[in-house]
């Protein structure tokens, strides 16, 4: 079993695209699953990259725009993205993903969908009155893809 690096990106000014930088500090705290290393990236893919580089698998925490309820979770695989293309997904890491694609990192991205992104600090009242439940369930997620190994 090789190192396995959970990531969490987004942009905290702007509303719920932070949600996976949430997720993942939270995780850092409760520290349950002790194999994995938590790290956050932000929207900075150099720093992301920088980050991974060291890793044999990533799981990648993220907003996703997949159409759901806000604050529902959808696990995906990179081609899974890749073939999303044509709607923006998650513009900002889209570029990230292609990246982790093409040097053939084993990734895994858990998507949150979003309720609203704009440009504010903190999470829309939608997914901060769910934050506890998506991190349970974010953390129960990764229990069973650590397990798949």
């Amino acid at each position: 079993m090789g190192k396995t690096i959970v990531l969490g990106i987004g942009n905290q000014l702007m509303m719920d695209d932070g949600i996976g930088i949430y997720v993942v500090e939270e995780l850092m705290e409760r520290r349950q699953i002790s194999s994995e290393e938590y790290a956050v990236g932000e929207s900075d893919i150099e720093c992301c990259l920088s980050i991974v580089e060291r890793a044999d698998r990533v799981i990648v925490i993220d907003a996703i725009l997949g159409g759901k309820k806000p604050g529902e979770i959808t696990v995906y695989s990179l081609l899974e993205l890749g073939a999303m293309e044509t709607i923006p997904v998650s513009p900002h890491n889209l570029h990230l993903f292609h990246v982790l694609q093409q040097i053939g990192k084993n990734t895994v991205v858990i998507g949150i969908e979003p309720e609203r992104l704009a440009f504010n600090i903190g999470l829309s009242d939608c997914l901060n009155k769910q934050r506890k439940e998506i991190i349970d369930e974010v953390e129960k997620i990764l229990k069973e893809l650590v397990l798949e190994e």
